[in-house]
């Protein structure tokens, strides 16, 4: 006998009273690295980088890398990822009715996968 569905398990639980406590949400602050909020994450925008020779330049204290990164580690909480759809419809074998006859078939089954 498996866990019940939807009841998430101890360690889970635990992650979720630690968060909690730490008063922090991590799905919140890899939304803040997405947008490139540095500041709501306790940063200034910029930095000084100084290179081998001596000369500094001021540097985004997040990257485009990693807010794209952040985007889409995001985007697999909030969008589900997609099976690829099969489909065995020969139209070379059907008339245009059956065709689309067929054709709504396949858009009803898939309007229910939803």
């Amino acid at each position: 006998m498996g866990s019940r569905k939807n009841i998430p398990n101890m360690r889970t639980q635990e992650l979720f009273h630690l968060a909690e406590k730490l008063d922090c949400n991590p799905f919140e602050v890899l939304l803040h690295f997405a947008k490139g909020d540095s500041e709501a994450l306790g940063y200034s925008i910029t930095k000084t980088v100084t290179t081998k020779d001596g000369s500094t330049f001021e540097e985004l204290t997040i990257s485009p890398e990693l807010r794209q990164k952040s985007a889409k580690d995001a985007c697999e909480y909030l969008f589900p990822k997609r099976k690829a759809i099969e489909h065995s419809i020969n139209p070379s074998s059907m008339d245009d009715d059956e065709l689309i006859q067929e054709t709504a078939r396949v858009l009803v089954e898939l309007k229910g996968r939803k």
